[in-house]
């Protein structure tokens, strides 16, 4: 659930045509470039009402070279530091300077990037991260918008690692804003002082502005579709669900690989999580909460990260000002807005998870000859928090056989694991989210399952991955490869590319996916689909459930191992 690098294509010459058309947009106005300069020094200023004057640049899309605007950067919120750390979004204060938005702004502080923070910049405002990003190609145009919530376990992510070159495209406009992660965004007493949910109020902020101004970009405010990836999309869960969120501010949803159902979409001890930070920064007042928000509110940025490199966050319920206030699963029972749906996971989405197991078991024993099957499965079934013992009965005896589970046959429980990983992690809550939606029978329902391995994968990204004895197969968060332009695709990963943003930008247009005439996508008629698969080819398929053991029951399966690497 990490994020990568982002690229950034270059672009030629920009029309007289289009300078005319941006020159007479309103309050707008464009700044050409000079005989004697580069294309690239080529500018676009927009002036926001009540805000200030933004000036960007140009980039042309991945297939096609066509032209667009890009605006990086743009501050929606105050710096939530000071007074402001922990506390609701704040609208940003206008400026009066010319805003440069051709770079992009501060991405909001983790631990796996301050390390790279020269000493010049921590002496600067870190927190000052509340910016997003607005791309488009053509301001005089009222285009349908995608704002996308990047994943990262919400402790990490950036507007950065999402580059616009295939979605741009299509004729949408996008925008991806910054919100905060880790424990900067997370912790919470659920009193005034931390109340709880401060990443959702920084959506709620970057929607409101999209709400004021995106229309000088030529997007239509009215046609407006949240999407997001892994923790991203419990995000937009958390939007979809909670009562506070205005009814305006979006009309369609789509959430990949992700549910704020799944045991990891909601942290239920903040206040345990937050007295225990407070004591690993060797803070004093750590039993009130006016004690524990006068101490954390003033501790430095590094102190704080290096603190909690080993804490998980998640939203919470029963905030403060009440954006949750109650369980997912309750909220999806009052919900009553006609939102049209599309949700879906990768075949092999939990595999990450795996990996992890792997990584802590591996160190706690050293040779896994040590433990049978049983034991590893175990260890996995353990991140499902299920209490009454039914999920490790049912997965264990539905996906190992007796003599499997008592043997150190690891190889041999390879599909076994990836498909349990699968299913606690992602395929479980996110079928039961999209069913939960269909039954409400207010708006379509769309499911889909991502089944295309190409040449790049995400599988251990961060920290490499030729240490594991088993591929990532269509790993967590590879289907956003299609979507934004991080990796070289070859010919046949650019065609997959095609349909997916064909398959995106049809939804936020229309709440239906198309793909021309090659099918007809249906939404869910029944609690088990029908969905769709994305691979090379799109097909149809009517039983979902066939999904929860499709790596037992993939005669490709052998593939996922790595003999030369003992397990």
């Amino acid at each position: 659930m990490k994020t990568i690098g982002v690229v950034v294509m270059n672009f030629t010459v920009i029309s007289v045509i289009i300078l005319a058309l941006v020159y007479i947009h309103g309050s707008s106005s464009v700044a050409p470039p000079s005989s004697s300069t580069s294309s690239l020094t080529a500018t676009v200023s927009l002036n926001l009402p009540g805000q200030g004057t933004i000036q960007g640049d140009f980039d042309t899309t991945s297939w096609s070279n066509q032209k667009f605007m890009r605006f990086l950067g743009i501050p929606y919120a105050e710096s939530p530091t000071k007074d402001l750390r922990f506390k609701h979004a704040v609208k940003r204060l206008p400026w009066r300077h010319i805003l440069d938005a051709t770079n992009y702004g501060r991405r909001c502080p983790v631990i796996t990037t301050i390390n790279e923070v020269n000493e010049a910049e921590l002496k600067q405002d870190l927190e000052d991260c509340l910016n997003l990003c607005v791309y488009t190609k053509n301001i005089t145009a009222l285009q349908p918008v995608m704002f996308y919530i990047y994943g990262g376990g919400f402790y990490n992510g950036s507007n950065i690692d999402h580059p616009p070159n295939f979605l741009l495209e299509k004729d949408i406009v996008l925008v991806v804003p910054n919100y905060r992660i880790g424990a900067l965004g997370w912790l919470s007493t659920r009193s005034k002082e931390m109340p709880g949910n401060a990443p959702v109020s920084d959506l709620y902020a970057a929607l409101k502005w999209v709400q004021d101004y995106i229309h000088i970009f030529g997007g239509d405010a009215k046609q407006v579709t949240i999407f997001g990836q892994s923790a991203g999309t419990a995000m937009s869960g958390s939007l979809l669900l909670s009562p506070r969120t205005p009814g305006h501010f979006f009309q369609r949803s789509i959430q990949q690989s992700g549910s704020i159902l799944a045991s990891w979409g909601i942290n239920h001890k903040p206040m345990e999580q937050v007295q225990r930070i407070c004591k690993a920064v060797k803070c004093t007042s750590c039993e009130t909460n006016n004690g524990l928000y006068q101490c954390l509110r003033n501790v430095p940025v590094t102190t704080l990260l290096k603190a909690t490199q080993e804490e998980s966050f998640a939203p919470i319920v029963d905030d403060f000002y009440k954006i949750l206030p109650k369980e997912p699963a309750e909220l999806i029972k009052d919900f009553n807005r006609s939102i049209p749906l599309m949700a879906g996971f990768t075949k092999h989405d939990g595999s990450f998870v795996l990996a992890s197991v792997y990584d802590g078991l591996k160190a706690a024993v050293g040779n896994f000859s040590h433990i049978n099957v049983r034991k590893l499965a175990t260890t996995i079934l353990a991140l499902a928090k299920d209490n009454t013992g039914l999920a490790e009965n049912v997965l264990l005896r539905m996906l190992f056989s007796s003599d499997l589970l008592y043997s150190t046959d690891h190889k041999k429980a390879l599909p076994a694991y990836f498909d349990l990983s699968n299913i606690l992690a992602m395929k479980s809550p996110v079928i039961t989210f999209a069913r939960k939606m269909h039954e409400k029978s207010l708006a379509p329902v769309y499911l889909y399952t991502f089944d295309y391995e190409g040449c790049n994968t995400r599988f251990g990204y961060e920290f490499g991955n030729e240490h594991y004895p088993f591929e990532g197969g269509v790993h967590h968060s590879n289907d956003n490869l299609y979507l934004f332009s991080t990796h070289k695709l070859n010919k046949a990963d650019s065609e997959v590319a095609k349909n997916m943003v064909e398959l995106w930008t049809s939804f936020a247009t229309s709440g239906k996916p198309r793909l021309g005439n090659i099918l007809d996508i249906l939404p869910m008629s029944s609690e088990d689909g029908p969905y769709f698969h994305i691979n090379a080819t799109l097909t149809m398929d009517f039983d979902v459930l066939k999904e929860l053991t499709s790596t037992v029951d993939d005669p490709e399966n052998y593939k996922l191992d790595r003999p030369d690497i003992e397990f």
